[in-house]
Parts: C-alpha cells; sequence; structure tokens
C-alpha cells in the first residue's frame, strides 16, 4: 500500500479505450436522435460478443447527447458510447451490432493502448469524425453511416 502518494489508489481512472459511434442516415442525419425520423432507440439497439461457447454477451452501452468539448470542438450528434468494448477487444475479434429489426452487422477494432486506432464495420474500415485531433476520447469517434 502506497499511502506516502505516487501510487495508485482506490479513486485513480485507469485510462482504458472508448468507443463513441455517430450513427447517421444517407442524408447524414443523426440516427440517434428522437427528433430524427426513424431514429434507433436504445432500447431498439443490441450491442454483444458470442464467447467461446457461442453464447452472447451483451455489451454495456450507453447513447451519449451532443456536448461541446472546447470553444472550437463541438459534437453535435449523440453517440453510442461503449467503456468496455475497447478493453475485451484485446482478447475477442468479433463484436455484433443490430439496429432495430434490421440486419446484425459485424464489429471488429484494433486497440493500441488507450486508443482505438480503428473501427471496421462488415470490413468497411470507418472514418473518425475529428481525425486531426489527438485528445482521447475525441479520437475515438467514429462515424457509421447506414
Amino acid at each position: 500500500m502506497d499511502v506516502g502518494g505516487g501510487g495508485l489508489c482506490a479513486c485513480s481512472i485507469l485510462p482504458q479505450p472508448i468507443l463513441s459511434l455517430l450513427i447517421k442516415n444517407s442524408a447524414n442525419a443523426d440516427l440517434l436522435n428522437s427528433a430524427t425520423t426513424r431514429y434507433f432507440d436504445k432500447s431498439k439497439i443490441q450491442f454483444y460478443y458470442k464467447d467461446a461457447n457461442n453464447v452472447i454477451k451483451q455489451l454495456n452501452f450507453g447513447i451519449n447527447q451532443p456536448f461541446t468539448y472546447t470553444n472550437d470542438l463541438k459534437v453535435t450528434d449523440y453517440q453510442l458510447v461503449s467503456y468496455e468494448i475497447g478493453t475485451l477487444a484485446k482478447s475477442i475479434d468479433t463484436f455484433y451490432l443490430k439496429l432495430g429489426d434490421g440486419i446484425v452487422y459485424e464489429v471488429k477494432l484494433k486497440v493500441n493502448n488507450t486508443i482505438i486506432e480503428k473501427l471496421m464495420i462488415n470490413n468497411v474500415e470507418l472514418s473518425k469524425e475529428f481525425p486531426a485531433i489527438n485528445i482521447s476520447p475525441i479520437n475515438s469517434i467514429y462515424t457509421f453511416k447506414i
């Protein structure tokens, strides 16, 4: 136990890779925003993986509201956010995302320490929303167009 400082304590936050996913339609409308026609309510989204016995394990995720990071950097869309997928991706190759009654998308990530460097859905690499920003978690926001 390190009482004198300099070590970890129970309140220390350990950095972890965080995935933030913007989901948009072909017209670039935010499909996680309830004001958008045919949006996806959180209760209609499934995000999961399969264990070694092919049993489905649900991922914890949330829907975050748009926010202002700095005066010059605003995230104007809702985001599907998972705090555990980045850590799980170190030992699990494939995740699955089902939006409403639609198809199931295959999700794969490349994680480097605390950053999700690459995100692929159905073998298509997604673009980062802010590719020039190298600040976590802003550098792990991706856009998925369906």
